[in-house]
C-alpha cells in the first residue's frame, strides 16, 4: 500500500523548497525508527507537495502516532489507484498548539523547523518509540524558549539554559499570561543557583497539568527556564537527566558565551562535555547551525572528541536567507558508552 504526507506549505518559495529537503529526512528516521525500510519520495499531486511511501501493512496506531508527529505533515493520506483517504490524526497536542507560536521576537527560528529537530532527535534515540514516556527535553542554548515549549506542546518537560536575562524574564513573563489567559493551573516558582559556592543564575520553574482535574491528581508536567552559563550545564541538572537536547547556534556570533572571545564553537566545544553527562544513554543532541560561521567538519570533530557518535542522514544543509547557511547535527550517546 501507498501512503502520502501532505506537507505545510510555507510563504517565502526558496525556504519551502529547504524545508521539503528537511522533511524528507525526517521521514526516513521516522520511518527507520518503525523498521520500515523504504524510500521516500516527493511528489506534487493536485498542485500540493507530498512525501510518498510504500508500506507492505496499514501501520499500527501507534506507529501512526509517530508519524503524525513529524512537524511537517499537514495530513497523511492512504493511496489506492487515483483515490486519496484522509487518515485520521493520532496525534493531539497536551497544551495549546499556540503555545511556541505566539512569543514572536528578532531572530527566532522557525518553529516548524525547531518541531522537525525534535522529531529527527526522538527518531535517532532509544525513546522515540515510547509515545507514553514523560520525557525530559533540554535546550542547552535556548533563547527565549522555542524548544521547551515545543516538549510540552508534546507533553513532555521542557527545560531552558539561557545566559541573557532579558530573554529569560520575558519568556517568563509570557508563560504566566499564556496560563492566565487560558485559565490554566499552574505554579511558578524562581530560585537562585548556586555554582561552586558562587551565584550561578536564577531558575524559573512552572508546574502545570492539561486539566484541572490531572492537576490536583499529580499529573503533571514541568518547565524550568534557567538564567545561566550553558558550560555550567551539570551543575544546574543531574547527570544522565535528560532524553533530547535540541539547540539552535546562535547564527552571528563571533564570541563566545558572556563575551568570551572563544567563539561559539569554542563555547560549545567547553559545554559538550555537561551536555554529554547530563544526557541518558540513548539520547540523543540535535544543534543546527550557520556554516559561514561554523564548519561542519570542526562541529563534527568536537562533538566526536566529547564522547558522541555522529548520526548520518542525508544533506541537511539549507538557505535560510543572506548570510546564514544552515545545517543540523544529530549525535547520540551510545549505551556502551556510559
Amino acid at each position: 500500500m501507498k501512503l502520502a504526507l501532505l506537507l505545510y506549505p510555507h510563504q517565502n518559495i526558496r525556504y519551502r523548497a529547504s524545508l521539503l529537503q528537511i522533511a524528507r529526512v525526517e521521514a526516513c528516521l521516522v520511518l527507520g525508527a518503525l523498521g520500515m525500510d523504504t524510500d521516500v519520495v516527493p511528489e506534487t499531486i493536485g498542485g500540493a507537495q507530498f512525501l510518498t511511501f510504500e508500506t507492505d501493512r496499514m501501520p499500527s496506531e501507534r506507529e501512526m502516532q509517530m508519524l503524525w508527529q513529524m512537524a511537517s505533515v499537514y495530513m497523511i493520506f492512504s493511496v489506492e489507484g487515483n483515490q486519496m483517504l484522509p487518515l485520521p490524526s493520532q496525534a493531539p497536542d497536551y497544551i495549546g498548539e499556540d503555545l511556541p507560536l505566539l512569543l514572536k521576537y528578532k531572530g527566532k527560528t522557525n518553529e516548524m523547523f525547531t518541531d522537525s529537530m525534535l522529531t529527527m532527535a526522538l527518531a535517532a534515540s532509544d525513546y522515540g518509540r515510547n509515545l507514553d514516556a514523560q520525557l525530559i527535553v533540554l535546550d542547552p542554548m535556548a533563547g527565549k524558549g522555542t524548544t521547551p515549549l515545543l516538549a510540552l506542546r508534546r507533553g513532555f518537560h521542557g527545560i531552558g539554559i539561557e545566559i541573557s536575562k532579558a530573554s529569560v524574564e520575558e519568556m517568563a513573563a509570557y508563560m504566566d499570561r499564556y496560563f492566565e489567559y487560558h485559565r490554566i493551573k499552574f505554579k511558578h516558582q524562581q530560585s537562585s543557583l548556586t555554582v561552586r559556592g558562587k551565584n550561578g543564575g536564577l531558575q524559573h520553574k512552572w508546574v502545570f497539568s492539561d486539566t484541572t482535574e490531572h492537576f490536583k491528581d499529580g499529573d503533571t508536567r514541568s518547565l524550568r527556564m534557567i538564567c545561566g552559563d550553558t558550560r555550567n550545564t551539570l551543575a544546574y541538572l543531574k547527570s544522565t537527566s535528560v532524553h533530547i537536547m535540541v539547540t539552535d547556534l546562535p547564527y552571528g556570533v563571533q564570541t563566545g558565551t558572556a563575551g568570551k572571545e572563544d567563539g561559539i564553537l569554542g563555547t560549545v566545544s567547553m559545554a559538550l562535555p555537561g551536555w554529554y553527562d547530563t544526557l541518558k544513554s540513548g539520547g540523543v543532541l540535535c544543534m543546527s547551525f550557520n556554516t559561514h560561521t561554523i564548519r561542519r567538519d570542526a562541529l563534527v570533530q568536537t562533538v566526536h572528541h566529547a564522547g558522541f557518535t555522529v548520526i548520518e542522514t542525508e544533506n541537511l544543509e539549507h538557505w535560510v536567507e543572506q548570510a546564514i547557511e544552515r545545517d543540523v547535527l544529530i549525535a547520540k550517546k551510545e549505551r556502551m558508552q556510559e
